[in-house]
Protein backbone atom coordinates (compact mmCIF):
# COMPACT_ATOMS: atom_id res chain seq x y z
CA UNK A 1 0.00 0.00 0.00
CA UNK A 2 0.97 3.63 -0.09
CA UNK A 3 3.50 4.69 2.59
CA UNK A 4 2.31 5.17 6.13
CA UNK A 5 4.16 8.40 6.63
CA UNK A 6 2.65 10.50 9.39
CA UNK A 7 1.24 13.97 9.20
CA UNK A 8 3.24 16.61 11.00
CA UNK A 9 0.61 17.15 13.68
CA UNK A 10 1.50 19.79 16.22
CA UNK A 11 1.63 18.44 19.75
CA UNK A 12 -0.08 21.61 20.93
CA UNK A 13 -3.32 20.46 19.30
CA UNK A 14 -5.90 18.80 21.54
CA UNK A 15 -5.44 14.99 21.70
CA UNK A 16 -8.83 14.34 20.10
CA UNK A 17 -7.88 16.49 17.09
CA UNK A 18 -4.63 14.59 16.64
CA UNK A 19 -6.44 11.24 16.67
CA UNK A 20 -8.98 12.62 14.18
CA UNK A 21 -6.17 13.74 11.87
CA UNK A 22 -4.64 10.25 11.87
CA UNK A 23 -8.03 8.67 11.21
CA UNK A 24 -8.50 11.01 8.25
CA UNK A 25 -5.09 10.01 6.90
CA UNK A 26 -6.02 6.35 7.23
CA UNK A 27 -9.28 6.79 5.34
CA UNK A 28 -7.70 8.81 2.52
CA UNK A 29 -7.04 5.77 0.30
CA UNK A 30 -8.38 4.81 -3.12
CA UNK A 31 -8.69 1.49 -4.93
CA UNK A 32 -7.21 1.34 -8.44
CA UNK A 33 -9.59 -0.66 -10.62
CA UNK A 34 -6.72 -1.40 -13.02
CA UNK A 35 -5.04 -3.49 -10.31
CA UNK A 36 -6.36 -7.08 -10.10
CA UNK A 37 -8.57 -7.57 -7.05
CA UNK A 38 -6.53 -10.59 -5.96
CA UNK A 39 -3.58 -8.27 -5.31
CA UNK A 40 -5.71 -6.27 -2.87
CA UNK A 41 -6.61 -9.43 -0.98
CA UNK A 42 -2.92 -10.28 -0.85
CA UNK A 43 -2.02 -6.72 0.16
CA UNK A 44 -4.65 -6.76 2.90
CA UNK A 45 -2.91 -9.64 4.64
CA UNK A 46 0.42 -7.83 4.46
CA UNK A 47 -1.18 -4.63 5.72
CA UNK A 48 -2.52 -6.35 8.83
CA UNK A 49 0.87 -8.02 9.33
CA UNK A 50 2.63 -4.65 9.15
CA UNK A 51 0.08 -3.01 11.46
CA UNK A 52 0.69 -5.74 14.04
CA UNK A 53 4.46 -5.16 13.79
CA UNK A 54 4.00 -1.44 14.38
CA UNK A 55 1.69 -2.18 17.33
CA UNK A 56 4.24 -4.52 18.95
CA UNK A 57 6.93 -1.87 18.50
CA UNK A 58 4.64 0.70 20.19
CA UNK A 59 4.52 2.70 16.97
CA UNK A 60 0.84 3.35 17.51
CA UNK A 61 0.51 6.14 14.95
CA UNK A 62 1.47 3.93 11.98
CA UNK A 63 -0.41 0.96 13.42
CA UNK A 64 -3.62 3.01 13.70
CA UNK A 65 -3.22 4.36 10.15
CA UNK A 66 -2.82 0.85 8.70
CA UNK A 67 -5.75 -0.59 10.66
CA UNK A 68 -7.87 2.34 9.46
CA UNK A 69 -6.74 1.85 5.85
CA UNK A 70 -7.51 -1.86 6.01
CA UNK A 71 -11.04 -1.18 7.25
CA UNK A 72 -11.61 1.57 4.68
CA UNK A 73 -10.41 -0.56 1.75
CA UNK A 74 -12.19 -3.81 2.55
CA UNK A 75 -15.40 -2.39 4.01
CA UNK A 76 -15.98 0.66 1.80
CA UNK A 77 -13.78 0.65 -1.31
CA UNK A 78 -12.94 -2.85 -2.58
CA UNK A 79 -16.56 -4.13 -2.87
CA UNK A 80 -16.94 -1.54 -5.68
CA UNK A 81 -14.07 -3.08 -7.68
CA UNK A 82 -15.34 -4.55 -11.00
CA UNK A 83 -13.71 -7.92 -10.24
CA UNK A 84 -14.88 -8.16 -6.64
CA UNK A 85 -17.94 -10.32 -7.39
CA UNK A 86 -15.73 -12.79 -9.27
CA UNK A 87 -13.37 -13.12 -6.31
CA UNK A 88 -12.77 -16.48 -4.70
CA UNK A 89 -15.22 -17.03 -1.83
CA UNK A 90 -12.39 -18.11 0.47
CA UNK A 91 -10.62 -14.76 -0.14
CA UNK A 92 -13.75 -12.79 0.75
CA UNK A 93 -14.36 -14.96 3.81
CA UNK A 94 -10.78 -14.57 5.03
CA UNK A 95 -10.94 -10.81 4.51
CA UNK A 96 -14.18 -10.49 6.49
CA UNK A 97 -12.56 -12.43 9.33
CA UNK A 98 -9.62 -10.03 9.36
CA UNK A 99 -11.96 -7.02 9.24
CA UNK A 100 -13.56 -8.28 12.46
CA UNK A 101 -10.07 -8.42 13.97
CA UNK A 102 -9.14 -4.97 12.66
CA UNK A 103 -11.99 -3.07 14.36
CA UNK A 104 -11.10 -3.91 18.00
CA UNK A 105 -7.39 -3.52 17.27
CA UNK A 106 -8.02 -0.10 15.78
CA UNK A 107 -10.07 0.92 18.83
CA UNK A 108 -7.41 -0.38 21.21
CA UNK A 109 -4.71 1.48 19.29
CA UNK A 110 -6.87 4.60 19.28
CA UNK A 111 -7.18 4.45 23.08
CA UNK A 112 -3.41 4.09 23.46
CA UNK A 113 -2.87 6.98 21.08
CA UNK A 114 -5.27 9.18 23.01
CA UNK A 115 -3.47 8.33 26.26
CA UNK A 116 -0.10 9.05 24.63
CA UNK A 117 -1.29 12.33 23.11
CA UNK A 118 -2.80 13.46 26.42
CA UNK A 119 0.52 12.86 28.15
CA UNK A 120 2.37 14.76 25.43
CA UNK A 121 -0.19 17.56 25.64
CA UNK A 122 0.31 17.87 29.41
CA UNK A 123 4.08 17.98 28.93
CA UNK A 124 3.62 20.61 26.23
CA UNK A 125 1.38 22.69 28.50
CA UNK A 126 3.95 22.54 31.31
CA UNK A 127 6.76 23.51 28.97
CA UNK A 128 4.65 26.21 27.38
CA UNK A 129 3.84 27.64 30.81
CA UNK A 130 7.52 27.57 31.71
CA UNK A 131 8.38 29.17 28.38
CA UNK A 132 5.89 31.97 28.94
CA UNK A 133 7.25 32.53 32.45
CA UNK A 134 10.78 32.69 31.06
CA UNK A 135 9.66 35.10 28.36
CA UNK A 136 7.92 37.29 30.96
CA UNK A 137 11.04 37.23 33.10
CA UNK A 138 13.18 38.18 30.13
CA UNK A 139 10.70 40.90 29.20
CA UNK A 140 10.87 42.43 32.67
CA UNK A 141 14.65 42.21 32.69
CA UNK A 142 14.63 43.89 29.31
CA UNK A 143 12.39 46.67 30.60
CA UNK A 144 14.61 47.09 33.66
CA UNK A 145 17.70 47.24 31.49
CA UNK A 146 16.05 49.73 29.14
CA UNK A 147 15.03 51.90 32.10
CA UNK A 148 18.56 51.85 33.48
CA UNK A 149 19.96 52.82 30.11
CA UNK A 150 17.35 55.57 29.77
CA UNK A 151 18.20 56.99 33.18
CA UNK A 152 21.91 56.79 32.47
CA UNK A 153 21.36 58.56 29.19
CA UNK A 154 19.35 61.31 30.90
CA UNK A 155 22.04 61.72 33.58
CA UNK A 156 24.73 61.96 30.92
CA UNK A 157 22.66 64.51 29.02
CA UNK A 158 22.14 66.57 32.19
CA UNK A 159 25.85 66.42 32.98
CA UNK A 160 26.71 67.55 29.47
CA UNK A 161 24.17 70.37 29.72
CA UNK A 162 25.59 71.59 33.04
CA UNK A 163 29.14 71.46 31.71
CA UNK A 164 28.10 73.46 28.67
CA UNK A 165 26.33 76.07 30.80
CA UNK A 166 29.42 76.36 33.04
CA UNK A 167 31.62 76.90 29.98
CA UNK A 168 29.29 79.57 28.62
CA UNK A 169 29.07 81.30 32.02
CA UNK A 170 32.86 81.31 32.36
CA UNK A 171 33.18 82.74 28.86
CA UNK A 172 30.70 85.53 29.62
CA UNK A 173 32.52 86.40 32.87
CA UNK A 174 35.86 86.51 31.06
CA UNK A 175 34.43 88.81 28.41
CA UNK A 176 32.93 91.04 31.10
CA UNK A 177 36.31 91.31 32.88
CA UNK A 178 37.98 92.29 29.63
CA UNK A 179 35.37 95.02 29.06
CA UNK A 180 35.82 96.38 32.58
CA UNK A 181 39.59 96.51 32.14
CA UNK A 182 39.15 98.36 28.86
CA UNK A 183 36.81 100.90 30.53
CA UNK A 184 39.26 101.47 33.41
CA UNK A 185 42.16 101.98 31.01
CA UNK A 186 40.20 104.55 28.99
CA UNK A 187 39.06 106.46 32.10
CA UNK A 188 42.57 106.54 33.50
CA UNK A 189 43.94 107.89 30.22
CA UNK A 190 41.22 110.55 30.08
CA UNK A 191 42.06 111.61 33.63
CA UNK A 192 45.78 111.86 32.78
CA UNK A 193 45.04 113.93 29.67
CA UNK A 194 42.80 116.27 31.70
CA UNK A 195 45.54 116.71 34.31
CA UNK A 196 48.12 117.56 31.62
CA UNK A 197 45.73 120.08 30.10
CA UNK A 198 45.15 121.78 33.46
CA UNK A 199 48.89 121.83 34.16
CA UNK A 200 49.53 123.44 30.77
CA UNK A 201 46.83 126.05 31.44
CA UNK A 202 48.39 126.89 34.81
CA UNK A 203 51.84 127.14 33.20
CA UNK A 204 50.49 129.54 30.54
CA UNK A 205 48.77 131.65 33.16
CA UNK A 206 51.94 131.85 35.22
CA UNK A 207 53.97 132.82 32.15
CA UNK A 208 51.48 135.51 31.22
CA UNK A 209 51.52 136.92 34.75
CA UNK A 210 55.31 137.02 34.74
CA UNK A 211 55.37 138.85 31.42
CA UNK A 212 52.84 141.40 32.61
CA UNK A 213 54.83 142.01 35.75
CA UNK A 214 57.99 142.55 33.73
CA UNK A 215 56.25 145.04 31.46
CA UNK A 216 54.85 146.95 34.33
CA UNK A 217 58.27 147.17 35.93
CA UNK A 218 59.82 148.44 32.74
CA UNK A 219 57.17 151.08 32.29
CA UNK A 220 57.63 152.15 35.77
CA UNK A 221 61.28 152.62 35.07
CA UNK A 222 60.35 155.16 32.38
CA UNK A 223 61.09 153.30 29.27
CA UNK A 224 58.56 152.04 26.91
CA UNK A 225 59.13 148.47 26.14
CA UNK A 226 57.28 146.87 23.32
CA UNK A 227 54.76 144.42 24.52
CA UNK A 228 55.51 140.84 23.85
CA UNK A 229 52.85 138.29 23.04
CA UNK A 230 53.30 135.12 24.94
CA UNK A 231 53.62 132.00 22.84
CA UNK A 232 50.40 130.22 22.28
CA UNK A 233 50.50 126.56 23.23
CA UNK A 234 47.44 124.78 22.06
CA UNK A 235 45.88 122.21 24.39
CA UNK A 236 46.41 118.61 23.50
CA UNK A 237 43.79 117.30 21.14
CA UNK A 238 41.88 114.01 21.59
CA UNK A 239 43.56 112.65 18.48
CA UNK A 240 46.92 113.30 20.07
CA UNK A 241 45.91 111.17 22.97
CA UNK A 242 44.87 108.47 20.55
CA UNK A 243 48.15 108.79 18.69
CA UNK A 244 49.93 108.29 21.98
CA UNK A 245 48.90 104.63 21.89
CA UNK A 246 45.73 104.70 23.98
CA UNK A 247 42.55 102.93 22.92
CA UNK A 248 39.49 105.00 22.17
CA UNK A 249 36.71 104.41 24.63
CA UNK A 250 33.68 102.74 23.35
CA UNK A 251 30.47 102.22 25.26
CA UNK A 252 29.62 98.74 26.53
CA UNK A 253 26.78 98.52 24.04
CA UNK A 254 29.30 98.24 21.20
CA UNK A 255 30.56 94.93 22.60
CA UNK A 256 28.47 91.95 21.67
CA UNK A 257 28.62 88.92 23.87
CA UNK A 258 29.62 85.90 21.75
CA UNK A 259 26.83 83.39 21.16
CA UNK A 260 27.29 80.11 22.95
CA UNK A 261 28.38 77.25 20.72
CA UNK A 262 25.86 74.52 19.95
CA UNK A 263 25.83 71.60 22.32
CA UNK A 264 27.46 68.48 20.83
CA UNK A 265 24.98 65.87 19.65
CA UNK A 266 25.20 62.88 21.98
CA UNK A 267 26.04 59.58 20.28
CA UNK A 268 23.14 57.31 19.35
CA UNK A 269 22.44 54.73 21.99
CA UNK A 270 21.61 51.19 20.82
CA UNK A 271 18.44 50.29 22.70
CA UNK A 272 18.16 46.83 21.21
CA UNK A 273 18.95 43.91 23.42
CA UNK A 274 19.14 40.45 21.92
CA UNK A 275 17.45 37.81 24.04
CA UNK A 276 18.56 34.19 23.90
CA UNK A 277 15.57 32.07 22.75
CA UNK A 278 17.49 28.84 22.50
CA UNK A 279 15.69 27.47 25.55
CA UNK A 280 12.33 27.77 23.87
CA UNK A 281 10.94 24.23 23.63
CA UNK A 282 10.29 22.87 20.22
CA UNK A 283 7.08 21.08 19.34
CA UNK A 284 6.93 17.42 20.43
CA UNK A 285 6.43 15.55 17.13
CA UNK A 286 5.69 11.90 16.37
CA UNK A 287 8.12 9.32 17.72
CA UNK A 288 8.33 7.78 14.25
CA UNK A 289 11.88 8.19 12.80
CA UNK A 290 11.81 10.60 9.87
CA UNK A 291 13.13 9.24 6.58
CA UNK A 292 16.05 11.04 5.02
CA UNK A 293 15.46 10.06 1.38
CA UNK A 294 14.00 12.33 -1.24
CA UNK A 295 10.38 11.14 -1.16
CA UNK A 296 10.07 10.47 2.57
CA UNK A 297 9.84 6.69 2.05
CA UNK A 298 10.88 4.08 4.54
CA UNK A 299 14.34 2.62 3.94
CA UNK A 300 14.58 -0.65 2.01
CA UNK A 301 17.63 -2.80 2.80
CA UNK A 302 18.85 -5.23 0.11
CA UNK A 303 21.33 -7.97 1.15
CA UNK A 304 24.66 -7.59 -0.58
CA UNK A 305 24.53 -11.14 -2.04
CA UNK A 306 21.04 -10.75 -3.58
CA UNK A 307 22.11 -10.29 -7.21
CA UNK A 308 24.86 -12.92 -7.08
CA UNK A 309 22.52 -15.58 -5.64
CA UNK A 310 19.75 -14.77 -8.11
CA UNK A 311 22.06 -14.83 -11.15
CA UNK A 312 23.32 -18.20 -9.97
CA UNK A 313 19.90 -19.86 -10.18
CA UNK A 314 19.07 -17.93 -13.39
CA UNK A 315 22.27 -19.06 -15.10
CA UNK A 316 20.65 -21.81 -17.21
CA UNK A 317 17.99 -19.45 -18.59
CA UNK A 318 20.57 -16.74 -19.17
CA UNK A 319 22.66 -19.13 -21.25
CA UNK A 320 19.56 -19.76 -23.40
CA UNK A 321 18.87 -16.01 -23.72
CA UNK A 322 15.72 -16.35 -21.56
CA UNK A 323 14.69 -14.00 -18.79
CA UNK A 324 14.20 -15.17 -15.20
CA UNK A 325 12.06 -13.42 -12.59
CA UNK A 326 11.45 -13.68 -8.86
CA UNK A 327 9.47 -11.99 -6.09
CA UNK A 328 11.31 -9.88 -3.49
CA UNK A 329 9.91 -10.55 -0.03
CA UNK A 330 10.94 -9.50 3.44
CA UNK A 331 10.13 -8.09 6.84
CA UNK A 332 9.24 -4.80 8.50
CA UNK A 333 11.14 -3.74 11.61
CA UNK A 334 11.47 -0.32 13.25
CA UNK A 335 9.85 1.44 10.32
CA UNK A 336 12.27 0.01 7.73
CA UNK A 337 12.04 -2.94 5.32
CA UNK A 338 14.62 -5.66 4.75
CA UNK A 339 14.47 -8.07 1.80
CA UNK A 340 15.07 -11.53 3.23
CA UNK A 341 13.81 -13.90 0.49
CA UNK A 342 13.59 -14.25 -3.28
CA UNK A 343 10.66 -16.45 -4.26
CA UNK A 344 11.22 -17.85 -7.77
CA UNK A 345 7.79 -18.98 -9.05
CA UNK A 346 6.85 -21.19 -11.94
CA UNK A 347 7.12 -18.97 -15.01
CA UNK A 348 7.13 -18.61 -18.76
CA UNK A 349 10.06 -16.78 -20.34
CA UNK A 350 11.24 -15.23 -23.60
CA UNK A 351 14.34 -13.22 -24.45
CA UNK A 352 12.62 -9.99 -23.40
CA UNK A 353 9.80 -10.96 -21.02
CA UNK A 354 9.00 -13.18 -18.07
CA UNK A 355 5.59 -13.98 -16.54
CA UNK A 356 4.88 -15.77 -13.25
CA UNK A 357 2.12 -18.37 -13.23
CA UNK A 358 -0.13 -19.54 -10.40
CA UNK A 359 0.34 -16.54 -8.11
CA UNK A 360 -1.77 -18.24 -5.47
CA UNK A 361 1.06 -20.67 -4.71
CA UNK A 362 3.46 -17.75 -4.28
CA UNK A 363 1.20 -16.08 -1.75
CA UNK A 364 0.70 -19.30 0.19
CA UNK A 365 4.46 -19.73 0.57
CA UNK A 366 4.89 -16.12 1.64
CA UNK A 367 2.02 -16.31 4.14
CA UNK A 368 3.58 -19.31 5.85
CA UNK A 369 6.75 -17.30 6.44
CA UNK A 370 4.92 -14.04 7.27
CA UNK A 371 6.66 -12.27 4.39
CA UNK A 372 5.76 -8.93 2.83
CA UNK A 373 5.96 -8.30 -0.93
CA UNK A 374 8.67 -5.70 -1.59
CA UNK A 375 8.98 -5.86 -5.39
CA UNK A 376 10.48 -8.15 -7.99
CA UNK A 377 13.76 -9.06 -9.69
CA UNK A 378 14.47 -10.19 -13.25
CA UNK A 379 17.30 -10.61 -15.75
CA UNK A 380 18.12 -9.02 -19.09
CA UNK A 381 20.31 -11.77 -20.59
CA UNK A 382 21.82 -9.67 -23.38
CA UNK A 383 20.53 -6.13 -22.84
CA UNK A 384 21.59 -3.42 -20.41
CA UNK A 385 19.91 -2.69 -17.07
CA UNK A 386 16.82 -0.59 -17.80
CA UNK A 387 13.03 -0.77 -17.54
CA UNK A 388 11.16 -1.58 -20.75
CA UNK A 389 7.54 -0.55 -21.20
CA UNK A 390 6.47 -4.11 -20.28
CA UNK A 391 8.70 -3.98 -17.19
CA UNK A 392 7.12 -0.69 -16.12
CA UNK A 393 3.58 -2.07 -16.45
CA UNK A 394 4.60 -5.24 -14.60
CA UNK A 395 6.13 -3.22 -11.78
CA UNK A 396 3.36 -0.63 -11.39
CA UNK A 397 0.94 -2.81 -9.31
CA UNK A 398 3.76 -3.63 -6.89
CA UNK A 399 4.35 0.07 -6.23
CA UNK A 400 0.64 0.88 -6.09
CA UNK A 401 0.36 -1.67 -3.30
CA UNK A 402 3.63 -0.68 -1.58
CA UNK A 403 5.27 2.65 -2.36
CA UNK A 404 8.69 1.29 -1.36
CA UNK A 405 8.50 -1.68 -3.79
CA UNK A 406 11.41 -1.85 -6.25
CA UNK A 407 12.37 -3.64 -9.46
CA UNK A 408 15.90 -5.07 -9.57
CA UNK A 409 17.15 -5.51 -13.14
CA UNK A 410 20.25 -7.69 -13.64
CA UNK A 411 22.23 -7.40 -16.90
CA UNK A 412 25.04 -9.99 -16.59
CA UNK A 413 26.31 -9.48 -20.15
CA UNK A 414 27.09 -5.85 -19.29
CA UNK A 415 27.86 -6.38 -15.60
CA UNK A 416 25.08 -3.93 -14.67
CA UNK A 417 22.42 -3.92 -11.95
CA UNK A 418 19.63 -1.38 -11.52
CA UNK A 419 17.47 -0.82 -8.42
CA UNK A 420 14.53 0.99 -9.98
CA UNK A 421 11.21 2.48 -8.88
CA UNK A 422 8.57 4.62 -10.53
CA UNK A 423 8.72 8.28 -9.58
CA UNK A 424 6.00 8.76 -6.93
CA UNK A 425 5.13 12.25 -8.13
CA UNK A 426 4.60 11.26 -11.79
CA UNK A 427 5.56 7.75 -12.90
CA UNK A 428 3.09 5.75 -10.78
CA UNK A 429 0.08 7.74 -11.94
CA UNK A 430 1.24 7.84 -15.57
CA UNK A 431 1.77 4.08 -15.91
CA UNK A 432 -1.45 3.34 -13.97
CA UNK A 433 -3.40 5.30 -16.56
CA UNK A 434 -1.50 4.03 -19.62
CA UNK A 435 -3.76 1.63 -21.57
CA UNK A 436 -1.15 0.50 -24.10
CA UNK A 437 -0.10 -3.17 -24.13
CA UNK A 438 3.09 -4.90 -25.25
CA UNK A 439 6.18 -2.91 -26.12
CA UNK A 440 5.32 0.74 -26.73
CA UNK A 441 7.08 4.10 -26.31
CA UNK A 442 6.74 6.35 -23.27
CA UNK A 443 7.80 10.01 -23.12
CA UNK A 444 11.26 10.60 -21.65
CA UNK A 445 10.14 13.69 -19.73
CA UNK A 446 9.02 14.04 -17.03
CA UNK A 447 11.00 11.16 -15.55
CA UNK A 448 8.90 7.99 -15.24
CA UNK A 449 11.36 5.82 -13.31
CA UNK A 450 14.71 6.23 -11.58
CA UNK A 451 17.15 4.58 -9.20
CA UNK A 452 15.39 4.01 -5.87
CA UNK A 453 16.28 6.83 -3.49
CA UNK A 454 15.41 4.72 -0.45
CA UNK A 455 17.41 1.58 -1.36
CA UNK A 456 20.38 0.65 0.83
CA UNK A 457 22.74 -2.31 0.40
CA UNK A 458 23.11 -4.30 3.64
CA UNK A 459 26.17 -6.43 4.36
CA UNK A 460 24.92 -7.84 7.67
CA UNK A 461 22.15 -10.03 6.19
CA UNK A 462 22.04 -12.77 3.53
CA UNK A 463 19.33 -13.53 1.01
CA UNK A 464 17.40 -16.80 1.12
CA UNK A 465 16.18 -18.43 -2.08
CA UNK A 466 12.83 -20.25 -2.50
CA UNK A 467 12.78 -21.87 -5.96
CA UNK A 468 9.28 -23.15 -6.82
CA UNK A 469 10.02 -24.19 -10.42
Amino acid sequence: MSPTSLMAVAVCEPPSDRVRSLAHLGSAVEVDHNVPVIRYFRSGKEMMRMADVYYEEHNYENAFILYSKFITIFVEKLPKHPQYKQSRPEDIKETKRKVKQAFPRAEDTKAKLKQKFEKEFRIWEERETQRLLEEEKLRKEQEKWDEQRRRKHEEEEEERRQLQEAKERSLREEQQRELEEQRRAILEEQQRAQQREEEEKRALAASAAAAAAAAAAAQAAGGAIPSATPPSIPPPSYDAVKAGGYSVYKPAEDYITPKPTASPVPPAVDRSLKVDRSTKPSNLLSSVPSSKNRYGMRDLFVPVDTVERFLSIANLNTAKNLETCGILAGKLSHDAFTITHIVVPKQTSTSDSCTAVNEGEIFDVMDKKDLITLGWIHTHPTQTAFMSSIDLHTHCPYQVMMAEAIAIVCAPAHNQTGYFSLTPDYGVNFISNCKEAGFHPHPSQPTIYEEGQHVKIASNVSIQMIDMR
